[in-house]
């Protein structure tokens, strides 16, 4: 077990960035998008697809939601999770997003990251309309401020945390098992125990949230701005900070105080509000030389003021901040160009200082003119370093351009199955849209999931970020991609793990006696689930048990050591078949660790009289001795010991019917199924005298055509089909077709297997489906043993 343990980073802030490549167009001229790096980050122009980018950086927070997710979800890799959450203080607190990689749930952090995510709705809203987003982007914040008023049951009382460092942190499982493995206790804050600062945080995004939903849901903007008002009154009235030590201590609450006010003064143009904000924020007490972030929204409370009271002093502290971040000021600049502040997630502040010196141009009504193009120069720099405009000239946004991260510190992305980082190698599941934490200032990075200092992503990284690339989209424009994404878009390329299996092996075998070991394994990552009503069947032929004399009651079967195994005995399948199955129903099994990822059960195996073979049963195909334990091994898999959830086959082959013909699972496993054979119609009772039968020709070439694909591949066997189109004018009634095959096929259906001989197979048309009329597909599906190959088949011929 690995343990995960932050120091303090969170003190310091965090970031997100996205990453584009597609076609720019900006009115009314087509430009070309570059993606090659320049000597230093570019401004001026559309080198990237910023609404592609805008569009993954918004996705981004779709893999952190956390409670009851919308059925059908856009993410495959994602499902309900931390539904324990409040369950400890008797209320529903579940919903919200985790924090980063980990898994708790932050009030302070989620709710700098809605409001931030807010504010650039509410000053972008026509960019996040046009490139398609705003819809989007505003269901994402209500699933954040929908937790905020779930969390603020009463006026002076602010849940604040659900889940903890130390035992979150001592695991690495995916959000789904967080109930299973962590404790989800609850935190929060009262009159007795204030938090000013987390009160002031939620706050902010709820009154932001009263602005943005005005126009599309103005009863839901209301519902913000009653419990926006409430929770300034308990921040203001009860002021203190809020007691975590670890993660996420706040260095004052003043700033949230004033960052709070001032945007219910923008929302009610109460003076109440703006004059509580200057108070908590006097311009004389600014500091310069950091930017807008979770724990200092000082710079962006100010900003606001600025704005909305022209005060002289309020603009000089504003613009004294910005020129902090300018090539000429004090702050450090990587050989590359990037703004760097912090190792923490230096992107995050360069992408959020960015987005503040972009709203700051905008604005014509304050501040020094000459100094807005140089902000704007400066802002775009920052975005296209983060898009790849630098020395690695590698995106720093998963799943965006060229070079991208593939290692993101992300549980739920990497889909381990042993609680570590290390399996597997590679992250299972595209973290699309996540701006890693970023370079060193020497713009070194690298892509480890093991580096949560440079390679960690968090709700608040992307924040910043997503506003900066709809200022960059509004200038430069860029298409989302269209039909974007599909279910397999996030499945990584390295992936071919098969999520549901059985290992077994032979521990004995001799004198009638067979000892096997069997082990149902649970490696789920799309989505990582707990299962509780596994079992797995082998198939058995009794014939030569039979031929003998005996019965199948002779047959003795014992469940020897096992971890929470049944057996349930002998049951008939078809003929001289019958399977037993080793049931782990009321055993959780799950990708959460070693132990609890598979199980094991020894089962005996005793014939009469010594009389019973092993050779001829289905399940005994290429089993072997010698168990393998490690949980990170797939040796032993066999897909001839089918395994089940609750009676239902999720993986296996089970043995062939002899009749009805098999068709292949809907489920994408690589087992056939059976399906019911239409009934033939009845021949005449008289016999027809038959006629001289031609010898048929071969069809021309041109007429038939053929598509190959191998459709599963489990190791040591495979699923594979054949597409056979017409494309002549012409209906045969009854075919056959001939080809070259370097593997063994041991079961088919679509079709019926006439002869196999050396690599020549011949197959002919079923006899409940004999019409092939023109345009018309057959679809012929099969399971193989590996040949000398996998290579499509050769030389057809149909006839």
């Amino acid at each position: 077990m690995n343990l995960h343990l932050k120091v303090n980073k969170r003190i310091l802030g965090i970031s997100f960035v996205i990453v584009l490549i597609a076609t720019i167009i900006l009115s009314p001229v087509q430009k070309k998008l570059y993606s090659q790096a320049a000597s230093s980050p570019r401004s001026g122009d559309a080198y990237y697809n910023f609404g592609e980018a805008l569009q993954k950086a918004i996705l981004f927070y779709k893999a952190n939601r956390l409670g009851d997710l919308p059925d059908n979800y856009i993410l495959p890799y994602r499902a309900d999770a931390a539904m324990t959450d409040g369950q400890d203080v008797g209320l529903d607190l579940t919903g919200g997003w985790a924090d980063a990689g980990d898994g708790i749930k932050f009030t302070h952090p989620m709710s700098y990251a809605a409001a931030q995510l807010g504010w650039a709705v509410y000053e972008y809203r026509e960019a996040f309309e046009k490139s398609g987003q705003l819809d989007i982007i505003l269901d994402e914040i209500k699933w954040a401020t929908d937790f905020f008023i779930k969390a603020h049951p009463e006026p002076n009382l602010l849940y604040y945390m659900c889940g903890y460092e130390a035992s979150d942190h001592s695991v690495w499982v995916a959000h789904e098992l967080l109930d299973y493995v962590t404790d989800r206790k609850s935190f929060w804050v009262d009159t007795s125990t204030p938090g000013s600062d987390v009160a002031g945080s939620a706050s902010a995004a709820l009154a932001i949230a009263s602005l943005i939903f005005e126009e599309t849901d103005p009863e839901y903007a209301k519902l913000c701005l009653e419990h926006a008002e409430q929770l300034f009154d308990f921040a203001d009235k009860y002021r203190g900070k809020n007691p975590l030590n670890t993660l996420y201590p706040s260095g004052s609450y003043l700033d949230d105080i004033a960052w709070s006010g001032v945007w219910l003064y923008i929302k009610t143009n109460n003076d109440t509000y703006l004059n509580k904000a200057m108070e908590a924020l006097p311009a004389v007490t600014l500091g310069g030389g950091h930017t807008h972030c979770w724990d200092d929204v000082s710079y962006g409370a100010a900003l606001k003021i600025a704005q909305v009271t022209k005060d002289p002093s309020y603009v000089a502290q504003v613009e004294k901040n910005l020129d902090f971040w300018m090539p000429d000021g004090s702050i450090t600049y990587t050989p590359g160009g990037l703004a760097w502040l912090s190792q923490w997630g230096s992107l995050r502040y360069a992408t959020t200082a960015a987005f503040l010196a972009f709203v700051w141009s905008d604005d014509d009504s304050v501040g020094t003119a000459s100094k807005k193009e140089g902000y704007r120069t400066f802002a775009e720099k920052q975005v296209n370093y983060a898009l790849g405009d630098n020395p690695r000239k590698g995106s720093y946004v998963v799943g965006f351009g060229e070079n991208a991260p593939k290692h993101p510190h992300h549980r739920t992305a990497h889909g381990s199955w042993t609680s570590e980082l290390t399996t597997p190698a590679y992250h299972r599941n595209i973290l699309y849209g996540a701006l890693v934490g970023g370079p060193d200032s020497s713009d070194g990075w690298k892509d480890d999931i093991s580096d949560y200092t440079l390679n960690e992503v968090a709700t608040d990284y992307n924040a910043g970020f997503v506003g900066a690339l709809a200022k960059m989209y509004d200038m430069y424009g860029g298409e989302p991609l269209k039909n974007w994404p599909q279910p397999e878009d996030f499945i990584a390329e390295e992936d071919d793990i098969i999520e549901y299996f059985t290992r077994c092996w032979i521990v004995y075998e001799g004198y009638g006696r067979l000892n096997l070991l069997f082990q149902i394994n649970n490696r789920s990552a799309r989505p990582a689930t707990m299962k509780d009503k596994l079992s797995c069947r082998y198939f058995m032929d009794l014939t030569e048990v039979f031929e003998a004399g005996y019965t199948v009651e002779d047959v003795e079967i014992k469940l020897a050591y096992h971890e929470g195994a049944k057996l349930l005995g002998l049951t008939h399948y078809e003929g001289n078949i019958y399977y037993f199955t080793v049931d782990f129903t009321g055993t959780q099994i799950m990708p959460a660790e070693w132990q609890m990822c598979e199980k094991d059960a020894s089962v005996e195996i005793a014939y009469p009289a010594g009389i019973g073979s092993n050779d001829n049963d289905w399940s005994y195909q290429n089993l072997t001795g010698s168990p393998d334990y490690k949980a990170t091994s797939f040796a032993g898999l066999t897909p001839y010991i089918p395994v089940y959830d609750d009676g239902v086959k999720l993986y296996g082959i089970e043995p062939p019917l002899s009749s009805p013909s098999p068709t292949p699972d809907p489920t994408g496993s690589p087992t056939p199924t059976p399906i019911v054979t239409p009934t033939p119609t009845p021949k005449p009772s008289i016999t027809p005298t038959p006629k001289p039968t031609a010898t048929p020709t071969p069809v021309p070439s041109g007429d038939i055509s053929y598509n190959y694909k191998i459709v599963n591949d489990w190791g040591n066997g495979f699923q594979g089909e054949i597409t056979v189109k017409n494309n002549s004018n012409k209906t045969y009634s009854g075919w056959t077709l001939s080809f070259n095959y370097n593997s063994s096929i041991i079961n088919l259906w679509g079709a019926e297997l006439v002869s196999q001989t050396g690599n020549k197979v011949i197959v002919k048309n079923p006899s409940w489906n004999t019409e092939f009329a023109p345009q018309d597909e057959i679809t012929i599906g099969f399971v193989a043993n590996l040949g000398s190959d996998k290579e499509a088949p050769t030389n057809y011929e149909f006839k």
